[in-house]
């Protein structure tokens, strides 16, 4: 007995001298130096690894304390504080494997380690021969070493000696700040690495697990936790940078995938039928491998083959009639489908991998056929007379017995290949066939589902973002009008003006600015033309002027109101003619400018003397009241012209209104133009037409790839004898030759 102290204190000796020495005298700089830490969680994996493989947990036999107990039927104290301390030992020893990596981007795993990891071991290192006995049976304290006992003692010294090197080199570091979410992190650590004996050993056997199939209450509850778990999940971490987010599901990842390893010997990678290559089991080990090395198109093979394969378990599980709830084999079942269900999609919507495209899905359709093939070939291959090997269930009649006898039927399809030591490969090639394309039908099916999720996803995020942006728009509001009705422009001097101070918008698509540094003022009572080629940022502006996208950094107000903190007061002046229009084109031209004149709240006297005017002017008497499906081009943009000024706006936006008009009505449109700003009004206006521009309008703007190259008077141009055209020419060539201006610079460039 006293063998496994000695052998335990001797590790934890000479591991801590090691690690310090090394540590104080390697000349090396502090990056390299924490290969030392790092090197030493590799081993300490591989002792675990060790211990694991080296023998069978005999607590995993122990029934509800007493049954089958390493200690005897008296020895239930023992029992309890065994299975505890494993427990928790399986939590600190992820934690220390993990911690190296991740210490200096991870806070709370120092404390984490220190206030928790070496209480575990200094406890385990006390009662090392106690856990010796609940993992090895009563015989592991015997003459010999049980090489389990020793690679467990080895582990407790290298652990220990981690944990002290830790408390060295962090000695002086406070951590107050961190201890309110201490116990909240280390009950999501404990959780995730509870060992599957644990509810067995504790509590006893359970219910039969018929209560967990057929869809049963228990089955479908059972069920709705697998959507459950990862939402909680997500809700936890979303908030989280990063790091946070892949180091704690790399640990979930880590601890489920030991956990579910306890059913493993050395003995069992001698057989190869014994290898955990059914679908969902291979999840355990691809999910921490694509965490760890970041291996995305591997990761998307598990998001669609795993993720279908692990939902089809569980609705159709395949344990044993006598098997219980609390049993080893029903809690590794469940620990295992669960992670291979949900750990995918989590992965997905915390955003540790990108959204899944087209070619992605192909890729890991592709490897399910590798994977297919392969195991179609073991099974075959590995099947004698005494023993059915079934990887995927695609060898024996598990599945076909649940669809009825059609698919009972195609197995008597037989296909028989004789190999030179006699044995005879069986195949069933229509009902494997038929399985195969039926997996990959369900796996487009999945891809449909993704993209219906990611498509509810980014609805509910764009209201969440809104929401928020427009409680905090609405707070920053009421600071700037400084008690005044929130109704009120926020800026006084401007309700006759529109302004853009360095405006500036990007796409979020794009690394390159639509519109960059943007200033402009433009006074009531002027017509102002807009200028530039296609794609110079004129309709970029524009449906930020009128609220159609949002601005990326600067400020617009339209008479007085800020479009981005005021956005209904700035719609309320503004009335908006686009290049595109879209009008419902079943009502009458009435119907629908006495619709528009609802939206904006214009009284029955003003909007029928409005529209009587606008009628006369536009020559709509006979077809006013026909429906707009009937209309011309250019009738239904005089339509556009009437719901824009219906409320008669302070200003009036105009993006290409003249495009595809006849000669009379471009005449009205323009005559419409005049009068509006005559009363006093702004008419905004985008043209490419630079004779009308010339004719109609007071001050020009030129832009050029998100630019505003200059602003002048058309008065003053015509005072020096420069015909617009010539200067506009002038300016978008020099702008070409010249570089460009740099952004957030104002470069006026002469003709």
């Amino acid at each position: 007995m006293f063998s496994y102290y000695l052998f335990a204190t001797i590790s934890v000796v000479l591991f801590t001298i090691g690690l310090l020495l090394a540590d104080k005298f390697v000349k090396v700089d502090e990056k390299k130096k924490s290969w030392i830490f790092k090197g030493a969680s590799l081993v300490l994996s591989l002792m675990l690894g060790l211990r694991l493989f080296s023998g069978k947990i005999v607590l995993t036999e122990t029934i509800g304390l007493n049954v089958n107990s390493p200690f005897g039927r008296d020895g239930q104290l023992q029992v309890a504080f065994s299975v505890i301390f494993l427990w928790l030992t399986f939590t600190a020893h992820t934690l220390l494997t993990t911690y190296p990596f991740f210490k200096n981007k991870i806070r709370i795993l120092t404390p984490l380690v220190k206030f928790f990891a070496l209480p575990v071991y200094i406890v385990d290192f006390i009662a090392v021969n106690t856990l010796i006995i609940a993992m090895g049976g009563a015989d592991a304290l015997g003459s010999g070493f049980e090489m389990q006992g020793i690679f467990f003692a080895v582990e407790i010294g290298l652990s220990l000696a981690i944990c002290i090197l830790t408390w060295v080199k962090e000695f002086k570091t406070k951590y107050e700040k961190l201890f309110p979410k201490f116990l909240f992190v280390l009950l999501g650590m404990i959780v995730a690495s509870i060992p599957v004996f644990t509810l067995q050993a504790l509590f006893g056997a359970g219910p039969a697990t018929v209560l967990l199939k057929d869809l049963t209450f228990s089955h479908r509850v059972m069920l709705y936790g697998a959507f459950v778990v990862p939402a909680f999940i997500i809700f936890a971490l979303h908030k989280q940078d990063y790091e946070h987010k892949r180091y704690a599901l790399l640990y979930l990842s880590i601890a489920t995938m030991i956990t579910y390893s306890f059913r493993y010997e050395f003995s069992t990678f001698i057989d190869l039928s014994a290898w955990p290559l059914h679908l969902c089991n291979t999840a355990m080990y691809i999910v921490p491998i694509c965490l760890m090395f970041k291996l995305d198109k591997v990761f998307y093979f598990t998001l669609f083959i795993n993720v279908l394969g692990a939902f089809l378990a569980m609705a159709m599980p395949n344990t044993a009639a006598d098997t219980t709830a609390f049993s080893v084999r029903t809690m590794e079942f469940w620990i295992n489908h669960y992670c291979a269900f949900f750990m995918p999609f989590v992965c997905v919507g915390l955003k540790l991998y990108s959204r899944p495209k087209m070619k992605l899905f192909v890729y890991s359709l592709i490897a399910f056929a590798l994977y297919y093939a392969l195991v179609l070939f073991l099974n075959a291959y590995l099947t004698t007379e005494d023993k059915v090997v079934d990887f995927f269930f695609i060898n024996s009649d598990f599945i076909a017995d649940k669809l009825g006898q059609w698919a009972l039927d195609l197995r008597l399809v037989v296909a028989e290949i004789p190999l030179k030591n006699g044995q005879t490969m069986v195949l069933y090639p229509l009902y494997q066939s038929l399985y195969f394309l039926v997996y990959v039908a369900l796996s487009f099916a999945m891809w449909f589902l993704y993209e219906l999720a990611f498509t509810v996803e980014d609805l509910y995020v764009d209201i969440y973002i809104r929401n928020k942006k427009i409680k905090a728009d609405r707070l920053a509001l009421e600071v700037a009008l400084a008690g005044r009705n929130t109704s009120e422009p926020l800026n006084m001097e401007g309700t006759n003006k529109l302004i853009l101070r360095n405006f500036t918008k990007k796409y979020s698509t794009s690394d390159v600015y639509a519109v960059h540094d943007a200033n402009l003022e433009i006074e009531g009572g002027q017509i102002f033309g807009f200028l530039g080629p296609n794609g110079a940022g004129k309709s970029t502006i524009i449906k930020s002027i009128v609220g159609i996208q949002p601005i990326t950094s600067g400020s617009i107000e339209v008479c007085g109101y800020d479009v981005d903190k005021q956005p209904v007061g700035a719609k309320m002046q503004t009335g908006f003619v686009p290049d595109h229009y879209a009008l419902y084109e079943n009502l009458t031209g009435r119907e629908y400018v006495n619709y528009i004149a609802d939206l904006y709240n214009v009284s029955k006297e003003d909007r029928e003397a409005r529209i009587e005017e606008f009628v006369e002017r536009f020559c709509l008497q006979g077809s006013f009241d026909n429906p707009i499906k009937t209309y011309s081009h250019g009738m239904k943009q005089k339509i556009t012209i009437m719901s824009a000024l219906v409320h008669n706006p302070k200003l009036w936006i105009l993006d290409e209104p003249l495009t595809g008009l006849d000669p009379e009505s471009i005449f009205q449109v323009k005559e419409a133009m005049k009068a509006h700003a005559q009363a006093g009004n702004i008419v905004f206006f985008s043209s490419h037409i630079i004779d009308v521009v010339e004719r109609i309008c007071d001050r020009i703007a030129i832009i050029k790839k998100g630019h505003i190259l200059c602003e002048r008077s058309v008065k003053e141009l015509e005072e020096q004898g420069i015909q617009l055209e010539n200067f506009y020419m002038g300016m978008i060539e020099n702008a070409s030759n010249d570089a460009t201006p740099a952004m957030g610079e104002k470069k006026e460039l002469e003709a």
